[in-house]
């Protein structure tokens, strides 16, 4: 039997996710509701002294861990209307009327390859996120009006501010063999959060698995995950494997990154690798770690309806006899 272990929900992009998750609701948009809504995009170009040093990222581009680990310490909280941004501990907050989506709200921003608008969320919180950040900045939300698609393909449905898909799928198996790989090491076991995944599967059981390697990562075979709900059925589909960066290794609540350990135990793992689909995504190698899904909407989904996913739930898991990117070849020892 499979079952959903954990789940998360991050209203801001690379900001702090909620800590304890009992729930998530898909709306007829075919997105996690309020699961990145939310993202900080540079108010003026910076130049990166943390990751790619030296890259200058434009106005409009997105803020992530990977360049201000600080992003750890502000806490969205979804409210009726609108949104709660608090720093840490702290008694500083600020509450966040969401704005009218109008062009006239809307600026240019980027995540990646994407190019498309946001809707700004105004000048106090501009001021509130440059006190914390460090630098000028702009809080902006998702737009409906101008829409984000999956790889800008309107057939694959669309994704809010998530690097590039609106559901992330883990395991609590592949957890347990990187905090066992780390344990091995002397390493501090970490928690799912650090992988930032929307689903944490527990239960998977793979085909011919006495046949795969004993540290596969079994998420790796989902093909297909089904959900019921309100007498609907919601499927979840496989489309690509998640590249990872150092934020698997930045504290999720104080933002402090010693090393690179996780990505040292995903490289041990034999994580190291290439996309199949070299012609979509391109042939650089990469360390990969769960899976990136896209959502289907049962075509008889009322506007007003949203489909939930409880955690604990079980879920029917269709399974693929491979899996979508190919280990690196080590070169045998002379």
């Amino acid at each position: 039997m499979t079952t959903v272990a954990e789940m998360g929900l991050a209203p801001g992009k690379s900001m702090r996710a909620y800590e304890d998750v009992s729930c998530l609701e898909i709306d007829h948009r075919g997105l996690v509701a309020g699961d990145r809504e939310y993202m900080w995009v540079e108010a003026e170009p910076h130049k990166n002294v943390n990751v790619e040093i030296g890259k200058v990222v434009e106005a409009g581009h997105f803020l992530s861990q990977r360049e201000d680990p600080a992003l750890t310490g502000v806490i969205p909280l979804l409210q009726p209307g609108g949104l709660l941004l608090q720093f840490r501990d702290s008694e500083d907050s600020l509450p966040v009327t969401k704005v009218a989506d109008t062009a006239a709200n809307r600026i240019p921003v980027s995540v990646w390859e994407w190019n498309g608008e946001a809707v700004d969320q105004g000048d106090d919180a501009a001021k509130w996120g440059e006190e914390h950040l460090g630098r000028p900045v702009r809080l902006v939300a998702v737009s409906d009006e101008k829409p984000r698609y999956v790889e800008g393909d309107p057939a694959l449905g669309r994704v809010g501010f998530a690097d590039g898909h609106p559901i992330t799928v883990g395991s609590v198996e592949s957890l347990a063999l990187i905090n066992r790989q780390l344990a091995s090491r002397g390493q501090t076991a970490i928690s799912a959060k650090r992988s930032r995944a929307t689903l944490l599967l527990a239960g998977l059981e793979l085909p011919n698995q006495d046949k795969l390697p004993d540290n596969v990562f079994p998420e790796d075979y989902v093909e297909a995950i089904r959900v019921a709900s309100n007498g609907l059925i919601v499927v979840l589909r496989r489309i690509k494997a998640c590249e990872r960066c150092p934020i698997p290794d930045t504290d999720h609540i104080s933002g402090e990154r010693k090393g690179r350990p996780v990505l040292s135990a995903l490289a041990a793992l034999g994580r190291h690798g290439k996309h199949l689909d070299a012609d979509r995504y391109g042939i650089k190698s990469e360390i990969f770690w769960t899976q990136g899904f896209v959502i289907e909407l049962p075509r008889n989904m009322p506007k007003d309806k949203t489909l939930v996913i409880a955690r604990d739930a079980e879920v029917e898991v269709e399974y693929s006899n491979t899996t979508n990117w190919a280990p690196k070849q080590r070169k045998p020892k002379s």
